[in-house]
């Protein structure tokens, strides 16, 4: 690199936004809007940043998305969106989520552990095709996941389908 692409290279490095953006206002603890730069790369004469944006409200991630256009374009350069989660927001009040925490206790005799992350998940993908949907995460024991060590509970499989099977036999 010559001596302009090197300041160029390191002014997005310098200036582009990173890491959390904005907190929760409804769950306290909770990133709103973050984004992190996962991989940088070099190819002969071209360096590629490639970004990971995350909210659950839809216009900060596209004001996000925005800054680093603006940025990467004041630069010379220019960006590709893929892979993309649509935000899912937070619903305070959720029927899905209060049958499923009367089932939960029908079925284990204790409350159950409710949380709200700050990630990337299919909910966002199904809300953003069906405005107003309301939808829950659940799924089974994971461990060391998206590696090639990832590995499943096979117990916890089975009391996932003994919920859902009764989360369903309620909904009808």
């Amino acid at each position: 690199m010559d001596e302009a692409s090197t300041a160029r290279c390191l002014c997005l490095l310098t200036c582009a936004p990173n890491g959390i953006q904005e907190m929760s206002q409804d769950v306290p603890g909770l990133p709103q809007t973050s984004l992190n730069l996962g991989i940088l790369t070099t190819v002969e004469d071209t360096m590629e940043a490639s970004f990971c944006l995350r909210s659950s409200v839809a216009s900060q991630k596209e004001m996000m998305r925005r800054r680093l256009d603006s940025l990467t374009t004041a630069l010379g350069g220019h960006t590709e969106v893929s892979g993309d989660y649509p935000a899912w927001e937070y619903r305070a009040d959720s029927a899905l989520r209060d049958r499923m925490v009367a089932v939960y206790r029908d079925q284990y005799g204790a409350e159950p552990r409710i949380e709200v992350i700050h990630a990337g998940l299919e909910c966002g993908l199904l809300s953003g095709k069906l405005p107003g949907l309301d939808c829950v995460s659940i799924g089974p024991d994971l461990e060391d996941i998206h590696t090639p060590r990832e590995r499943m509970s096979i117990p916890s499989v089975q009391r996932i389908w003994a919920f859902v099977t009764e989360v369903l036999r309620r909904s009808k």
